[in-house]
């Protein structure tokens, strides 16, 4: 491989991953991947590779141009070359691109809870904003929020009959009764590598005609229900709608 056709493979590829990413900052989807926080980051990243790519087509045209003005001389700097070590960083610019083409991008549901498991009394992150959410008005708390209060306030009996309002996706568990199910989402620190899944239990008549990962809006008042031997957060719902998947599908911490 010589020595220009490998940075041409560079620049295309440099290329190809900048429009990858514009096209997922556009359609709304970075955030299916990443923290929203990190959404600058991306975007700095983002014209940062298309400089890259620049640099590496204006040196192409500029040794062409050289080649152009000397083609009467003996030039050894476009010979064959080994780039053998060189050639597998191309590969490894190029998997990632092409898993992210290939694959439809869809954020986490039900299928990731056989390897990350799912958490339905205890949050796994710290009791620091608590006392916030106690503030906010009890239809504006999201399924993190009614499982931290259960988890770090000692008295759960000020929230049963309290009203609430949650988006998430079904998921049916053996660990339920019947004509209940979770309503559940993914908590992303970082990225959807280290997402967790929680699931906030929900008891409705009309269950059975839900799909498993279908996203519902459930409105109800909040009960109790006892999970592995805590008590956790239950909605009796009054309604449950399907709903479409958020733009924004995971939860922070």
């Amino acid at each position: 491989m010589t020595h220009r056709l490998y940075r041409s493979f560079q620049g295309l590829l440099l290329l190809g991953i900048c429009v990858f990413l514009v096209f997922k900052a556009v359609n709304g989807q970075l955030t299916w991947y990443i923290n929203s926080r990190f959404i600058p980051l991306t975007i700095f990243g983002i014209i940062f590779l298309a400089l890259l790519a620049q640099t590496v087509f204006t040196e192409i045209k500029r040794s062409r141009r050289e080649e152009q003005e000397h083609a009467g001389h003996d030039h050894e700097h476009d010979h064959d070359h080994d780039h053998a070590p060189a050639s597998l960083n191309l590969w490894v610019m190029l998997v990632p691109l092409l898993i992210g083409v290939l694959i439809p991008a869809r954020p986490l549901d039900s299928s990731a809870f056989s390897t990350k498991g799912f958490n339905a009394n205890s949050p796994l992150i710290s009791a620091d904003s608590s006392q916030q959410i106690f503030a906010t008005e009890s239809e504006e708390r999201t399924v993190l929020d009614w499982i931290k209060l259960f988890n770090y306030e000692d008295d759960i009996t000020q929230f049963i009959g309290q009203k609430a309002s949650v988006i998430g996706f079904v998921y049916f568990d053996e660990v339920l009764g019947e004509n209940q199910f979770f309503v559940s989402r993914f908590v992303v620190s970082c990225c959807s590598a280290d997402g967790f899944a929680i699931a906030m239990a929900v008891e409705w008549d009309d269950a059975a005609t839900l799909e498993q990962d279908s996203w519902v809006l459930v409105k109800g008042t909040i009960d109790s229900i006892q999970l592995s031997d805590r008590p956790a957060p239950m909605i009796v719902a009054e309604s449950v709608q399907p709903v479409p998947v958020p733009e924004q599908p995971y939860l922070f911490p």
